[in-house]
């Protein structure tokens, strides 16, 4: 038998947070500390990290 299929739950937060997060790493926080203080996913801080570097 197969598993039933599964819908992926994606994280809410807010723009508000994602700023923060992205003072926060601009200020020295390594981007593994910052992603779960301010409840955001590390592959987006580092996705916007990386638009900002560039």
């Amino acid at each position: 038998m197969s598993q039933p299929f599964k819908t992926k739950q994606y994280l809410r937060y807010t723009e508000e947070a994602l700023k923060d997060a992205l003072s926060a790493v601009g200020n020295r926080m390594e981007l593994r500390e910052a992603a779960p203080v301010f409840k955001l996913p590390r592959g987006t801080v580092l996705r916007y990290v990386e638009d900002t570097t560039q």
